[in-house]
């Protein structure tokens, strides 16, 4: 069995095939809007959801943040 991820968003639009709703343009997968914005780190280096993963990563957060209490 497989398993995988498909985006509630996608469709086709005239003579599109891959189609955003969201956003209402052709699907950009980790555009600024996205659902996948900032979520992992895409192949293409020019993605714009790149620089925002790597910023929510070097954010220090605790496994638990009552530990200090």
């Amino acid at each position: 069995m497989s398993s995988g991820w498909g985006c509630q968003y996608l469709t086709k639009f005239q003579e599109e095939k891959e189609w955003c709703r969201l956003l209402k343009h052709k699907c950009d997968p980790g555009c600024n809007g996205c659902v996948l914005y900032g979520m992992g780190y895409f192949s293409q280096e020019n993605t714009p959801s790149n620089k925002a993963f790597e910023k929510r990563q070097a954010k220090k957060r605790s496994d638990n943040p009552l530990e200090d209490r």
